[in-house]
């Protein structure tokens, strides 16, 4: 799994490439967490658009997220959902949990003060 980072003042797109399963989280949390310690980042997008996969330790690590956003007053989004993800989402109920955006200047208005 590949992840990059692109800033937007308080907002931080992630591209994430590749399945995000037990395995390969590691790499998404050391790079979330680094965001996070970036002064005054408090929303996530993830680009998941080129995501093959995710397992349900992942799953649980984004609703973990989430949680500890909102406790920032922040967000997580979802940005270019694909069609796999979209059925995963849709099997585990998640689709309604998770908002999500067409494209980055839509994710990144969607989240400013």
């Amino acid at each position: 799994m590949k992840v990059t980072a692109e800033s937007y003042g308080h907002a931080v797109i992630l591209d994430i490439e590749g399945d995000v399963t037990e395995d390969t989280l590691q790499a998404l949390r050391t790079a979330v967490e680094h965001q996070l310690n970036s002064e005054g980042v408090i929303d996530l997008v993830f680009n998941v658009e080129r995501v093959t996969f995710m397992d349900s330790e992942a799953l649980e690590y984004m609703l973990n997220l989430q949680d500890a956003l909102a406790e920032r007053f922040g967000q997580v989004r979802l940005l270019k959902v694909n069609e796999n993800l979209a059925k995963i989402l849709e099997i585990t109920r998640l689709n309604a949990t998770f908002e999500t955006c067409r494209d980055a200047s839509e994710a990144i208005k969607a989240i400013e003060p």
